[in-house]
């Protein structure tokens, strides 16, 4: 699990971690605006923020005015933004909540007022990327890594005018169900074979693809009858969360990875050409930053049915 996913997942799979984050987004500098927006227990969130800072996607900074310390999102902090909106955009379709129209986000740019079309693009200025034209690569710096010790799941979601995300960290809020996840999209389907290459726990592992079944992302089919085992395939939902997986590589190569030390690079199958993929606006090409853009609320879609 030491291939770029696995090493930002480390950092940001943890659903607390990406509350923060989709806080910090909206402005919030300010531990205690931290705690009445999400409500997070003052250790979880002391431990997060202090984690986030070690990272290096929050700076921690004194107010000129007083004591008291602000966090600031750095640029590697910024950069994450592409990814809390390819995650929104999943929640705008998958996501079932009788609250669904908070999901429904439009943006557009700050200076021309220019609606934006959110994209998972080869690099800034590239084309988007299609799931079925990827490959990837093993490179020099496929190492194993350790998974992170804090993996604490909020029981129940909380209830918020400000979306970017929600929903989805209630499915995918935390390391391990990133990392077989991550699994499914390397065609591991088997329970011994997602254990054997994920090294976790077995009774982990049995309530992670448990969860991701109950929430329509993974399904079961028997492909054994005597005794009667069971594969795990992705489903549609499940499906639709690939374009996540790939900015958050992308992500990951830019900040997590030395260079020329990738240890998995992503290709174009058709040329062989290295991608690292951006979220970007569709029609200019231009990464997705959020001191650029504003965004609101729009009349959702329908939801769809499961």
């Amino acid at each position: 699990m030491g291939n770029p996913v696995a090493r930002a997942f480390a950092i940001t799979g943890d659903a607390w971690t990406q509350l923060i984050m989709r806080e910090a987004f909206y402005g919030v500098r300010r531990f205690g605006v931290w705690r009445e927006r999400l409500g997070t227990p003052r250790s979880v969130l002391t431990d997060r923020l202090q984690k986030l800072v070690a990272a290096g996607l929050l700076v921690q900074t004194q107010i000129e005015t007083g004591a008291r310390t602000e966090y600031r999102l750095t640029e590697m902090g910024l950069d994450m933004f592409g990814v809390a909106v390819v995650q929104g955009q999943w929640e705008k379709v998958w996501a079932q909540s009788p609250l669904q129209e908070r999901y429904a986000i439009a943006f557009f740019d700050r200076d021309t007022g220019r609606r934006l079309k959110p994209a998972v693009l080869t690099r800034a200025h590239g084309v988007e990327v299609k799931a079925d034209k990827v490959a990837w690569k093993p490179g020099p710096g496929l190492v194993v890594i350790p998974p992170p010790t804090s993996r604490r799941r909020r029981s129940a979601p909380i209830e918020t005018d400000r979306p970017i995300i929600d929903r989805s960290t209630e499915i995918m809020g935390d390391y391990w169900s990133w990392a077989v996840l991550s699994a499914a999209y390397f065609r591991l389907r088997r329970f011994d074979e997602i254990h054997a290459a994920l090294g976790v726990a077995t009774n982990i592992l049995a309530d992670r693809l448990n969860r991701l079944v109950l929430h329509g992302v993974l399904e079961k089919r028997p492909y054994q009858t005597a005794p009667v085992r069971f594969e795990y395939r992705l489903t549609e939902a499940g499906l639709a969360l690939y374009p996540i997986v790939l900015a958050m590589h992308g992500w990951s190569q830019r900040w997590l990875v030395e260079a020329g030390e990738a240890p998995l690079t992503l290709v174009d199958r058709a040329s062989g050409e290295a991608i690292t993929p951006v979220v970007c606006d569709l029609d200019s090409g231009e990464p997705m930053d959020p001191r650029r853009i504003r965004w609101e609320v729009e009349a959702a879609p329908d939801a769809v049915v499961q």
